[in-house]
């Protein structure tokens, strides 16, 4: 049966910077996957037992036993893993953690989606390391500069790791990627209105097949991803500088500050006032 590419609601709090899950399933598992999807967060993923695939852009990697794998924010992606016994902890990352350490020149190799198959003693460090990031993830918000140094460990060793090639090509993601001008539209244009006519025309699409095909692959048509990507921006402007809540309402295209206000909450479940000081908080208790 065909799967459409969808936008997975992964909400990663820009205060907590990680969200874990450890998966562990029996020997009489069942297969899992596909299920082709993008999100805002990125992904990193340690197989510690498992036989299976990433479907990319990129291309289909093939993976077995112990691998670890990276996928950027909003890289369309998929798995397939076989029956039987598998287990896998996964990390997903708020963006703007993975983008500081990249611009800190370290981790330039995390533009692209990349799977690792690691073996010996550097498994037994990337098991521990992975290990520990998800106990602290359990209470991210008071543990933030002891997760970030392990992620960073982490990502070290991927970059140390061998790479793997993709076994083959994949077309799949070709659904996304045809709309990815009006993506790259949204993030260069954060602070005026943008039609869904010069959305459709950046794609070479008519207005009514845009929007139908945009509905089909993120699950929410194109004005409420627009806002949703400039609340995104809001909640991390709000916890990194000292900007009124008023001029980043209206830096961000929003009509007044109670409008923001609104959508926020009804977002976020807590006002923009109320977010920035509860960021500022834990960030005072881990100082």
């Amino acid at each position: 049966m065909e799967h459409s590419v969808i936008c997975e609601p992964v909400e990663v709090s820009p205060e907590v910077l990680v969200k874990a899950e450890h998966i562990k399933r029996p020997v009489a598992s069942e297969p899992v996957g596909p299920f082709h999807h993008f999100h805002d967060a990125c992904e990193l993923i340690w197989y510690r037992q498992a036989f299976g695939e990433l479907i990319s852009g990129s291309g289909v990697f093939e993976f077995e036993g112990q691998t670890m794998v990276f996928v950027p924010a909003m890289q369309s992606h998929d798995f397939r893993i076989e029956a039987g016994e598998k287990e896998w902890i996964i990390l997903h990352l708020d963006p703007a953690l993975v983008s500081t350490l990249i611009n800190q020149g370290a981790h330039d190799y995390l533009e692209r989606i990349l799977c690792c198959a690691v073996s010996g003693a550097q498994a037994k460090r990337i098991d521990t390391l992975f290990e520990w990031a998800a106990e602290l993830a359990e209470n991210a918000s008071s543990q933030r500069e002891q997760l970030t140094s392990i992620i960073s460990l982490i990502l070290l060793e991927m970059g140390k790791a061998s790479h793997m090639a993709p076994a083959r090509e994949n077309d799949v993601s070709s659904k996304l990627e045809r709309l990815r001008p009006a993506l790259d539209l949204v993030a260069q244009n954060t602070s005026t209105p943008i039609a869904l006519e010069d959305a459709a025309s950046a794609c070479h699409l008519s207005p009514a097949y845009f929007s139908r095909r945009f509905k089909s692959v993120f699950g929410m048509n194109f004005s409420e991803y627009v806002r949703l990507f400039r609340l995104r921006l809001a909640a991390r402007r709000l916890i990194g500088g000292a900007e009124r809540v008023a001029d980043i309402a209206f830096s961000l295209g929003f009509a007044t500050p109670a409008h923001f206000t609104a959508v926020f909450q009804k977002r976020y479940a807590m006002t923009p006032r109320a977010f920035r000081k509860f960021a500022r908080e834990h960030a005072e208790n881990t100082a």
